[in-house]
């Protein structure tokens, strides 16, 4: 005989465009049920919108932040103090020590704070990563545009999911180099043991995404060009999931609060990336 178990109820913070997409994994998570929204129109949605984050805090067992960069810390904070577990969309917090107080106050007080990096599930993440796994990496590069991001601490901060693209791929760097960082433009390096990799980030209103990695390996090169990938110029066939990423993400979650599993990124991965944006956004400009 199966036991039933009560589904937990979540309230979402910013139905906007990646509230939407919150929404719509928690109604696909059969361990969740989705009761209130806050900000953004919860009910295009079908759900009745609170009046205070305060009343969606006393209303569910967990919460969903999907609100803009700057007010990840106040209402991740007010929602653990609230007794509620947490889902925040990347990044977390605009530093890694603000980060690192949000983990500390989670563990306080037995609650499970997830930090979405859904970018990390992605089959072009995945493989990189294990292609990276056990060969010296010799140089490459990561280059991003895009819209701009007003929210965020920095022009790094904002580009916290590429940072944890690379560190993912080949760890993180023993060495940097920042030498441009303006409002929407970034350009530096990140050093490695046996090469370096080239980094830039530009943002405008209106300008498409583009993701591009290079890495330049001791057996050969991969490169991912937005969604697709190139292992030594050739096109790599990649497996496909049945589900979507923010539902993959959200079962992530569930299964933290519920059974106690594992995160697919830890929280000092987390803060460790952080530590890198704050660095680089802050390091003396240099000439290369």
């Amino acid at each position: 005989m199966t036991r039933s178990v009560t589904p937990l109820r979540w309230g979402v913070i910013g139905v906007g465009r990646a509230g939407r997409a919150r929404v719509e994994a928690l109604r696909a998570d059969p361990r969740a049920e989705v009761v209130i929204g806050h900000r953004g129109d919860p009910a295009a949605l079908g759900l009745p919108a609170a009046l205070s984050l305060h009343e969606v805090i006393g209303t569910v067992d967990a919460v969903a932040i999907c609100s803009p960069d700057a007010h990840h810390p106040d209402q991740v904070r007010a929602a653990l103090e609230g007794g509620c577990h947490v889902v925040c969309e990347a990044p977390l917090a605009g530093s890694a020590a603000a980060a690192r107080a949000l983990f500390d106050l989670a563990t306080e007080r037995e609650r499970v704070l997830h930090v979405e990096h859904i970018e990390l599930l992605t089959p072009s993440a995945r493989f990189l990563e294990e292609r990276c796994s056990g060969r010296v990496f010799e140089d490459g590069s990561l280059r991003f545009q895009g819209e701009t991001r007003r929210d965020a601490a920095s022009v790094v901060h904002a580009n916290v999911a590429r940072l944890h693209r690379v560190v993912d791929a080949l760890g993180l760097p023993t060495g940097h180099r920042t030498t441009v960082c303006k409002v929407d433009d970034f350009s530096g390096v990140l050093e490695y043991p046996e090469g370096e990799l080239e980094v830039e980030f530009a943002h405008l209103e209106g300008l498409r995404r583009h993701t591009e990695v290079v890495l330049r390996l001791d057996d050969g090169s991969v490169t991912q060009l937005n969604r697709l990938v190139f292992e030594r110029g050739a096109p790599v066939s990649l497996p496909r999931s049945p589900l979507g990423l923010f539902v993959q993400d959200q079962l992530a979650a569930t299964a933290r609060i519920l059974d106690g599993a594992r995160p697919y990124v830890t929280d000092e991965r987390v803060v460790a990336v952080l530590a890198l944006a704050d660095a680089l956004a802050s390091a003396p400009l240099s000439e290369c």
